[in-house]
């Protein structure tokens, strides 16, 4: 924490942006160390056979988590959890959800265009990077070069023991249910997440990483209206190439080691029939009790504001480096 702490003073934060990094850092280090004063019997639970939703951003990691989540045999943790995960009792846990929507709210009201791309909300699945100690979504708040280097550098393992630890905190005393989890930033470390949760199944959402990279750098746009000191949009698309990059290529070595490990899963497919895609990953996992819940309604395709160049990105680049291997 430390490491991220340095690199977050260090970087050209707005007001706002200190402020919730100061906020991240301090929430981070609470719950580590309410977790280290839980029972041993606790860790000693099993996390079985969860499902790992990944995949490039905006490729419809955020709906297909939802969806799987659906299945009465399946939990997905929820925001309020992943940010409190030890809120125990009514009290506690309505505080946990009433500060979730203030800060949900205030997000929403700051940068009207977030409740679009990735609307926030206390009781709906959230993915694990409230939950991971270290990961590159810090950096959609501000460059941080040095971190992205420490980073990229370091095994993860820690982190998802840590992730682990989370999870048997919020299945303590509570029927056991599948995890569904998501995050496309797992795609740097499958190798870490296969070595801690060793039965995991990883469904993996395609697109064209055109458009979903476009789509990734409007959010990140969003986030650093709100955070980072104005910069211009056509840095933000070379960075996180690269970043995407280097997933897709570690990504694309563990898919080669575990190939029975993975469920690919095309985003046109996702978009035409929802509830059917997702109900035949479950039958394909030979969980045959329940049937997936109807998908919500769709909402209206987004449109971005911005081309691909006004980003920094050349398509032809983009598909030949972030295209599947």
């Amino acid at each position: 924490m430390r490491v991220l702490h340095d690199a977050l003073t260090a970087a050209p934060l707005t007001p706002i942006g200190q402020c919730g990094a100061r906020s991240e850092v301090r929430r981070r280090l609470v719950n580590e160390d309410a977790l280290r004063r839980l029972p041993p019997e606790v860790f000693a639970q099993p996390v079985d056979r969860p499902i790992v939703v990944t995949g490039l951003p905006r490729t419809g990691t955020t709906l297909l988590h939802g969806l799987l989540a659906r299945h009465p045999v399946a939990r997905a943790p929820l925001l309020w959890e992943l940010m409190h995960p030890l809120a125990r009792g009514p009290i506690a846990r309505r505080r946990a959800r009433w500060s979730v929507t203030c800060m949900a709210r205030f997000y929403h009201a700051a940068v009207p265009v977030l409740r679009d791309l990735h609307p926030l909300a206390p009781g709906v699945p959230e993915e694990c990077l409230f939950a991971l100690p270290h990961h590159l979504g810090h950096l959609a708040r501000t460059p941080m070069p040095g971190y992205r280097r420490w980073w990229e550098a370091r095994p993860a393992d820690d982190d998802y023991r840590h992730l682990r630890g989370y999870l048997q905190a919020l299945q303590w005393r509570r029927p056991a249910q599948r995890w569904v989890l998501k995050s496309p930033f797992h795609l740097h470390h499958l190798d870490a997440l296969l070595r801690v949760f060793p039965d995991a199944t990883i469904v993996h959402t395609r697109r064209d990483p055109v458009r979903a990279l476009t789509s990734w750098c409007q959010l990140v746009e969003a986030i650093r209206l709100l955070q980072n000191e104005p910069s211009d949009p056509a840095m933000i698309g070379p960075e996180w190439l690269d970043i995407w990059a280097l997933a897709v290529q570690r990504s694309s070595a563990v898919r080669a080691a575990h190939p029975d490990r993975f469920v690919d899963v095309d985003h046109h497919r996702l978009a035409d029939d929802p509830s059917g895609t997702a109900a035949e990953i479950w039958r394909g996992l030979d969980d045959a009790a329940g049937e997936v819940a109807p998908a919500p309604a769709a909402r209206r395709p987004r449109r971005h504001p911005r081309t691909p160049r006004e980003y920094g990105l050349d398509p032809a680049e983009v598909r030949a480096r972030l295209s599947p291997r």
